[in-house]
């Protein structure tokens, strides 16, 4: 990142809007550059990398989701910290913007002080992810998995080292990504009905060498929780199993610990 002068890349159609923020930006220290549609944002991403990006997610032919989604799943762009900046409010457009590996999600209309501070948030967990890639330092964290977007705020980064820092391909990723998404949701419908509590926690172990996965129930009628969700066989949400991106599966008192070795990382 440019810590003299942040350079943020503006992806907002409505020109009075892409002048409002660009104004904001210039006037906290940042430097702007002003897209006007996905496609123009793309080809300036081609020759430039912003330290971060705002994104509206009404434009002119792809939408915002669909370009967080591409930018998301590219190894180059990945790490760019996403802000969605918009007026729809509607919690399925929350819930997709992060399911699509969006860092934040801001509505409109907004403060300029409130929109600087969720910015500089999202930079200072950029600039420690990238530290930790770099370093290859083990990354841990553990999340109550409850469907709430703050499940799959806690996912983004798993995946964004899985994509900065290994080799494995991006079908395996994505395979990872949904079938932890897809745990999530089923955790949020059991929690529904039992007075919102978390059946099962995750807990996220990556290293250069290794990637670990342990569920484990946070009380004993999450085992039931676990074993419904869970292939029979494999002891893996679904999506793990076709994809390869699982190799050791191990299962006792009702926690699962799943362990993936990971290829040298050329990168």
């Amino acid at each position: 990142m440019n810590e003299a002068r942040p350079r943020v890349l503006i992806v907002e159609d409505e020109p009075d809007m892409n002048k409002l923020v660009a104004d904001v930006l210039s006037a906290y220290g940042f430097e702007p550059i002003r897209a006007a549609s996905g496609e123009q944002a793309l080809s300036l991403l081609v020759r430039d990398t912003p330290d971060a990006i705002l994104l509206d997610l009404m434009l002119p032919g792809a939408s915002g989701f669909e370009l967080s989604k591409h930018l998301k799943s590219a190894r180059a762009t990945r790490p760019i910290p996403i802000i969605i900046l918009t007026a729809l409010d509607r919690g399925i457009d929350w819930r997709y913007a992060y399911e699509t590996g969006a860092d934040d999600y801001v509505t409109k209309p907004f403060t300029p002080e409130g929109l600087i501070e969720r910015l500089q948030a999202v930079l200072e967990v950029a600039a420690a992810t990238r530290a930790a890639r770099e370093r290859c330092n083990n990354m841990q964290s553990t999340i109550e998995l409850t469907g709430t977007v703050a499940d799959l705020k806690g996912l983004n980064p798993l995946i964004t080292c899985l994509y900065g820092r290994t080799d494995l391909a991006p079908p395996q990723i994505e395979a990872l990504r949904s079938g932890l998404v897809q745990l999530s949701d089923a955790a949020g419908q059991w929690a529904a009905q039992h007075g919102g509590r978390a059946p099962a926690r995750l807990t996220m172990d990556f290293s250069s060498q290794r990637l670990r996965l342990a569920l484990e129930p946070t009380a004993e009628d999450g085992k039931a929780f676990l074993a419904e969700h869970l292939d029979a066989e494999a002891g893996l949400p679904a999506s793990f199993i076709d994809a390869g991106v699982i190799d050791t599966v191990t299962a006792r008192d009702g926690r699962v610990v799943m362990e993936k070795v990971l290829p040298p990382c050329g990168c």
